[in-house]
């Protein structure tokens, strides 16, 4: 019997250590990733995919020894330009200025990309998988696990030379597929390209720091936040919904962000629907409508609508 039990103790040991180390190789992975989009100079074209709907962007990125720039073009017609230096980012808009807000990385690009592995990793294991062709190259897949039910879970694929990433799956906790993230084109150079190095020299405007009017004179309270989550103290202003909220909440669990509106309600019926991974949930109730908006379930978007009192 003890021999028996020493057996199955090695086991045990075994399939431990062999945990860890898968898990040290997945973040080994990730860790390539996020130098691959953070220090190389770099011309890439992706596209969004989610359900029936296409959108497609052009990304440029380049470092000098003191400086970082990058620029994200939407390749259709209805989408704005949004460039970022350093820790300052432009919204380039047609018809009016343009709006300046402070961050170390461009919002609209995916955040598994730029929030820190301390942070990921509270929330999610990483596991690496198979070797696979994409667009002709060597691709890693890694696999992001969320450690909670009701968070997404990611798939990512990387170049196997670069480390630079070729496409991202979103999977609902069923695992299904919410939204696709694909780059259909990727050159890498020694030199930052020539259009970043005159975006670097132009002259933008500063950036303000405003948080949000309805913030300070609410009488609404939000009672309940998904697990993980804790709310932005300070939230960037919505200039387009200023004049309309009553309050606003950001919540984040330190890699997503969900929004939490209330206005005077417009008499609509409570409605949800999803645009890929970012559910969308409006409920009026008590003389109110709130809005929920972010990458969580519909069942969380209504539980945080129900909490607003």
């Amino acid at each position: 019997m003890m021999r028996f039990s020493g057996v199955c103790s090695a086991i045990v040991l075994i399939v431990v250590s062999g945990l860890a180390q898968a898990e040290q190789a997945g973040w080994a992975l990730f860790d390539k990733v996020q130098h691959a989009v953070k220090q190389y100079n770099f011309d890439t074209s992706f596209v969004v995919l989610k359900g029936g709907k296409v959108d497609t962007y052009r990304w440029l990125h380049g470092r000098t020894e003191n400086q970082e720039i990058e620029h994200l073009i939407p390749l259709d017609t209805s989408g704005v330009d949004i460039l970022r230096r350093d820790a300052i980012v432009y919204y380039l808009l047609a018809d009016r200025p343009a709006f300046v807000t402070q961050s170390h990385s461009i919002p609209e690009l995916p955040a598994l990309f730029f929030e820190s592995k301390q942070e990921i990793s509270k929330l999610y294991n990483a596991v690496a998988g198979s070797s696979s062709l994409m667009s002709g190259r060597s691709a890693q897949l890694l696999r992001l696990t969320a450690k909670n039910a009701g968070r997404y879970n990611y798939w990512l694929w990387l170049d196997d030379e670069s480390g630079f990433p070729l496409r991202i799956d979103t999977l609902s906790d069923q695992q299904n597929a919410l939204e696709r993230w694909l780059v259909t084109h990727m050159q890498i150079n020694p030199e930052m390209p020539d259009s970043l190095r005159a975006l670097m020299e132009a002259e933008l405007p500063a950036a303000t720091s405003v948080t949000n009017k309805a913030l300070a004179n609410n009488n609404q309270k939000l009672t309940w936040l998904p697990e993980g989550y804790t709310e932005v103290a300070e939230p960037a202003s919505i200039p387009q919904l200023e004049k309309s909220l009553l309050s606003y909440w950001l919540l984040s669990d330190g890699l997503h962000q969900v929004s939490v509106f209330v206005q005077n309600p417009q008499h609509l019926p409570t409605q949800a629907y999803r645009d890929g991974a970012t559910t969308i949930y409006v409920q009026t109730a008590n003389q109110l409508e709130v809005t929920v908006i972010g990458p969580v379930s519909i069942d969380t978007a209504r539980q945080l609508a129900a909490a607003v009192r």
